[in-house]
């Protein structure tokens, strides 16, 4: 927060006029599949995902590796609950990426695409051997 009590966070695009949040569509749609068809073939150990427990929807994917017995197959990583205009960070401690080292999950999105410009979201599942 600001001195006058103001976020700097913005949500640039998702911000309608009348001050309306509009999600943003996701920039990367891919699936894992059985058959490998997707160019994603299911595989233990191959993915890692990224999550924030403060994301309702990162915290769904918390629960369903969970309840799908999916932990010792798809590693996991907690970025800071609070997040700013530069994305989700790992501030050390619990909240840090052995995978690929990034401060800010930012990164993984310019690996990515290096010409991303929108919202850096959670949860994020990280493909190791094509990153």
């Amino acid at each position: 927060m600001t001195s006058s009590g103001s976020s700097p966070f913005s949500l640039r695009r998702e911000s309608a006029d009348d001050g309306a949040f509009r999600r943003q569509e996701s920039a990367f749609r891919n699936w894992v599949s059985d058959d490998g068809s997707t160019g994603f073939p299911l595989q233990a150990g191959r993915y890692h995902l990224y999550v924030s427990r403060a994301c309702p929807w990162a915290h769904r994917t918390i629960i369903g590796r969970r309840l799908m017995g999916l932990e010792d197959a798809i590693g996991i990583s907690y970025v800071h609950p609070l997040r700013d205009e530069r994305s989700w960070a790992f501030t050390g401690g619990e909240y840090f990426d052995p995978i690929n080292g990034f401060e800010f999950l930012a990164e993984a999105y310019a690996a990515t695409d290096a010409g991303f410009d929108a919202r850096v979201t959670v949860p994020v599942l990280w493909d190791t051997e094509q990153a």
